[in-house]
């Protein structure tokens, strides 16, 4: 009976079998594709326990008769050890599994690729199994080595678990080596956040793993920041062997010159990254670093942040630069009219008043509900009274009051406005000069509006 089942399904599935491409079958193919529709069948079931053994057969005595008998054998091993109970069977069929991925490449190639799924696989059983720590480790490595840039997206965070938890129980690693790994993985991540646009959401809460990971791997403090990674990133920019490329004068803005090698904008980027997770911003070495950054890779977040640091720093020519050079760096006009503020403001301190109203304008052309960008051109108007007034005419020495209160209207501040509104000219002011309430003036001065004459209250 049995001899009859198995010729039936032999019969039935021998025209899909030799169908299919990629199939070595010996010269005496009868045992093996009795043992190949056995397993399949068995497989398809559910019933990994009967499948197991004509799929051991295969890989032993045919072991290259097709990819998918190892394929196919990860499932059914793990099928059998998510239910087996004893530790030791268990421990013994993860480790046959290892095998089959060996196997696979030593008979169809694909190093990189396999050793890829073959380091998922052994992360998922022994993530916590001290003793395997190190074998983790040093998969996790070669599998980095041979696929770079592709290495699975599973394996990006379990490597930094597993780097932290070799580190932490071997101590083994030194901190050097973890900041390279860290480094490597947080390019892969680079990469893919450029070129897997779906994913962007999910590849970003693996850098924000990456860097927690780090810090509770090795301290990362200013300190660390500063006297460790600080003087790496001045060797490297002093050396001549950092090559500098030329570029296009015109449009490297606001730097201008030359662009960093792919080594200092690697370590710039972990720098400053670094300093972000230490809460080292302020520092001198962090500034470096995102002037690096945005020589190499224009960004607006990074050119703000720069800007920042040279207006609290007084560096007012070099911030505006660094302003300008984030406007060139987005489309998003609420983020333009963001930097045209901060610009009118940095003007405004230096007290260059038109073209602080000038970059407020440009803010509320990019964004007309910037309310900010209004109070400061009323901010402008109201202390510039005694710059204006020209000491002929109460009225017209107080029509900078109604300008401030028609900015201030416009940006829904109450409060401001009624302040404006208290310094408007009296009607008695305005009879005494033959003027009437309703009347189109002139503010002159740097002002320069047209506005409706009114009287206070």
């Amino acid at each position: 009976m049995r001899n009859l089942l198995i010729l039936f399904f032999v019969i039935s599935c021998n025209t899909f079998v030799l169908a299919q491409p990629g199939w070595n079958w010996p010269e005496d193919k009868a045992t093996a594709e009795e043992k190949n529709v056995l397993y399949t069948d068995y497989l398809k079931q559910g019933n990994c326990q009967m499948s197991i053994e004509p799929n051991r057969w295969l890989m032993q005595n045919v072991p290259g008769l097709h990819v998918s008998i190892y394929q196919n054998a990860i499932k059914i091993l793990r099928c059998l050890i998510d239910v087996e109970e004893d530790p030791n069977k268990k421990n013994e069929l993860i480790q046959e599994a290892l095998s089959v991925f060996d196997k696979r490449i030593e008979n169809f190639g694909r190093e990189a690729y396999v050793k890829n799924r073959k380091v998922t696989f052994a992360y998922t059983f022994y993530r916590s199994d001290k003793t395997q720590y190190e074998n983790l480790y040093n998969m996790f490595t070669e599998a980095l080595e041979l696929n770079g840039n592709k290495l699975g997206n599973s394996n990006i965070v379990a490597f930094m678990d597993i780097c932290r938890k070799h580190k932490l129980t071997s101590k083994s690693i030194s901190d050097d080596e973890v900041l390279n790994i860290y480094d490597e993985l947080s390019n892969v991540v680079s990469y893919k956040l450029t070129n897997d646009t779906k994913n962007i959401d999910r590849l970003r809460r693996y850098q924000d793993n990456l860097d927690k990971l780090l810090t509770a791997t090795i301290t990362v403090d200013c300190n660390f920041v500063e006297n460790t990674l600080g003087p790496k990133l001045s060797e490297i920019i002093d050396s001549p062997s950092d090559e500098i490329v030329e570029t296009d004068y015109e449009n490297l803005n606001p730097v201008e010159g030359t662009l960093y090698s792919d080594e200092a904008l690697n370590l710039a980027k972990k720098i400053f990254q670094l300093s972000i997770t230490g809460k080292c911003t302020s520092s001198e070495v962090a500034l470096s670093a995102a002037k690096i950054m945005f020589t190499n890779e224009k960004d607006f977040a990074i050119a703000k942040f720069i800007a920042g640091r040279e207006l609290s720093s007084k560096n007012y020519e070099s911030a505006l630069e660094y302003y300008d050079g984030a406007l060139t760096s987005t489309e998003e006009l609420k983020q333009k009219s963001e930097i045209y503020l901060n610009k009118a403001q940095l003007y405004a301190l230096i007290g260059n008043k038109i073209k602080s109203r000038d970059n407020a304008r440009m803010a509320i052309s990019s964004d007309k509900d910037n309310s900010d960008a209004y109070k400061l051109i009323g901010n402008l108007y109201m202390a510039s009274y005694e710059d204006c007034k020209g000491g002929k005419s109460r009225v017209n020495d107080r029509l900078v009051f109604i300008a401030a209160y028609n900015m201030y209207r416009r940006a829904g501040l109450g409060d401001k406005a009624n302040q404006a509104k208290a310094q408007f000219p009296s009607m008695e002011e305005i009879f005494n000069e033959n003027l009437e309430v309703g009347e189109s003036l002139n503010t002159g001065c740097w002002i320069n509006e047209n506005v409706t004459l009114s009287k206070r209250e």
